[in-house]
């Protein structure tokens, strides 16, 4: 069963298979950028290059990804950080993010010898509810995940008061309102700050959407794909004392989830794990593939929410963005970024 939002899930059909990958990306964040409010102020960033992601090897392999540089960005503006959602296109050049206390973020991503390097233009935006107001602060405006959609639209959901819905950046620029859609009534019943916090939609035009900390008699991760009012629950088993934070689609129906485990504070984990969406029936359990699994202070990480693909080089890249929690004091915002080799086994 499906939540009525006053709305029907868009993408349907999955018209975008007709184009090349990643190309509605591109146009999203295209629109965004040039159609830009026009009272949106420069932010102030600061940007310093992460060397590696080994902290102790010069080994730049780590299983089927292969370091293509990173950053932290440090900001004196207040409402910067907390980052909890991705997208990058346009030659891996143009990033959107969202933050959990329901700000846009903005940039263009610069590369030495083809490595990330440098961010400019950056912005922060107030997203906006559905009478086009800027959205409250408060548990209304816990943006956890957001994904593309058909003709510039993007999907965003809602984590502390569960809501999901779209975008119209493409007509609207960062100052579109919020469109509620209808989204499986299984989402709302997970503990308080703990529902959902991914959100993809499949070649088939189908959503999915996987919950942070609701689980399953068996203690696996709940999970729900749907396309108009046709549900079909699932759960992803549980990888050690890890959650799962954000989720990328590959155009092959493969999906990638970012994962992370802070039950040691001098040891929290990062993973990156695999599994198809033809595995998928209802009811049943999917047991995705480990790609990576890092633990500090081994590697170069933070609480890491957000993922995302695009092209670049002729290769598929994967970027990773970290939320701060507006604790600059003992977190950073990072970003790391990864060359995808598909047919490598896991390490």
């Amino acid at each position: 069963m499906t939540r009525n939002t006053h709305g029907k899930s868009p993408g349907t059909k999955a018209w975008w298979k007709l184009l090349p990958p990643f190309i509605a990306a591109l146009a999203v964040l295209h629109f965004a950028g040039d159609r830009a409010p026009a009272g949106t102020a420069p932010l102030a960033i600061t940007t310093k290059p992460i060397a590696s992601f080994s902290n102790f090897t010069s080994t730049t392999e780590f299983g089927a990804f292969t370091w293509r540089g990173g950053l932290t960005l440090s900001s004196p503006a207040e409402n910067f950080g907390g980052l909890s959602g991705l997208m990058v296109g346009n030659n891996c050049q143009d990033l959107l993010a969202i933050s959990d206390r329901g700000n846009w973020f903005t940039a263009k991503l610069s590369y030495t010898d083809d490595k990330l390097s440098g961010l400019s233009a950056p912005r922060l935006e107030r997203m906006r509810d559905a009478k086009g107001k800027p959205l409250r602060s408060g548990p209304w405006s816990d943006a956890e995940a957001v994904t593309q959609l058909q003709f510039g639209k993007i999907g965003v959901a809602f984590e502390r008061q569960v809501h999901i819905g779209t975008y119209d950046l493409a007509a609207k620029g960062l100052a579109a309102p919020f469109a509620p859609d209808a989204y499986p009534q299984g989402i709302d019943d997970g503990p308080w700050n703990g529902e959902i916090e991914s959100l993809g939609q499949l070649p088939s035009g189908s959503f999915i959407a996987i919950a942070e900390r609701q689980r399953d008699a068996s203690g696996n991760t709940k999970a729900w794909i749907w396309q108009g009012t046709k549900v079909t629950p699932f759960s992803i088993e549980r990888y050690g004392s890890y959650n799962v934070t954000d989720l990328a689609v590959l155009p092959d129906g493969n999906v990638l989830t970012i994962e992370r485990s802070f039950t040691s504070f001098w040891f929290p984990g990062m993973a990156i794990r695999r599994f198809s969406a033809k595995t998928i029936a209802s009811g049943n359990t999917v047991k995705p593939e480990l790609l990576l699994q890092a633990s500090l202070p081994l590697y170069a990480f933070d609480n890491m929410e957000g993922i995302a693909l695009c092209e670049r080089s002729g290769e598929t890249r994967v970027t990773l963005v970290s939320d701060n929690n507006f604790n600059t004091t003992l977190q950073s915002t990072m970003l790391l970024q990864f060359a995808y080799r598909p047919e490598t086994a896991s390490p």
